[in-house]
């Protein structure tokens, strides 16, 4: 079954909203790739690291954001030693208004480049302090701490909105970068067909044996988990947005039985895809 994993919302959030900061020292990477059901928002407010998002390698640096939309799988390596200080901050749209709910929906509908962002240099002090102020209302968790987040994380959005500008000059990708981003855009096209390792490495210009290995490597997980998660993730939309039968959701997502399917979907989600079908239309 495949490795990578749902973050419960339960877990992460609390009343919508959660903001975290963490320093790294050294080498470090994400135990697992995953996706959740919310936004996230990352932040280098030092040093860099990379994120897998989208088919896309992006690497930030000091003063970049990343916004992760929801169910988008991703994984984050730490690769450079220094010191690594970033934000992280989870919220879902019962948090937003109608005005920044139309703000992120328009980034997911863009292409991939407006989801990596910076600000100017200049600007890095005034928007560390809005997030250190968040945080510190966030780890009262009272009622004080609730009403000055109600008012500062808006804030903190439309002072993204307009002062964060698309990466001017990213981070040049490596050949292998290069090359295994191709690889995983030829599966996010092809996932619904019969594809193998063999075409994925073909697309990529390697050998199979070594695109597996430098593919887990980037990615986090391996070629066949990661087609598997391709297809369940447009099976979801597949059983909230239409009346298709389950045969034909795993028909036109590329599975080769409805039981498999089900199997599957359920070791990811927790339920099976009729079930899942129900809890989306409560």
């Amino acid at each position: 079954m495949p490795e990578l994993q749902e973050l419960s919302q339960d877990k992460r959030l609390r009343n919508h909203f959660n903001i975290d900061k963490k320093r790294r020292t050294n080498h470090h990477r994400q135990s697992s790739p995953h996706f959740h059901s919310y936004y996230e928002i990352y932040y280098m407010q030092e040093g860099s690291c990379r994120i897998f998002l989208k088919e896309t390698v992006y690497n930030l640096e000091k003063g970049h954001f990343l916004i992760i939309p929801p169910g988008e799988y991703h994984i984050v390596t730490y690769e450079q030693k220094g010191l690594h200080d970033r934000y992280t901050l989870y919220f879902d749209e019962q948090r937003l208004d109608d005005a920044v709910r139309m703000y992120l929906a328009s980034i997911q509908t863009a292409p991939a480049v407006p989801y990596h962002l910076m600000v100017r240099e200049e600007q890095e002090p005034e928007l560390s302090f809005l997030l250190n102020r968040m945080l510190e209302f966030y780890r009262l968790n009272n009622p004080y701490g609730e009403m000055m987040l109600q008012y500062l994380f808006p804030l903190f959005l439309v002072y993204l909105s307009q002062n964060a500008c698309p990466v001017s000059s990213p981070v040049r990708k490596t050949s292998l970068e290069i090359s295994l981003q191709k690889a995983a855009r030829y599966i996010a096209s092809n996932y619904s067909s019969p594809i193998t390792l063999d075409d994925a490495a073909a697309a990529a210009g390697f050998t199979p044996t070594y695109f597996s290995r430098k593919f887990k490597e980037m990615v986090g997980i391996g070629f066949r988990d990661y087609l598997t998660h391709l297809r369940l993730k447009e099976s979801a939309r597949l059983l909230r947005s239409t009346r298709l039968s389950i045969q034909e959701i795993a028909d036109a997502c590329g599975f080769s039985s409805s039981n498999y399917f089900g199997d599957v979907f359920h070791s990811v989600y927790g339920m099976s895809p009729r079930e899942y079908r129900k809890s989306e239309e409560e």
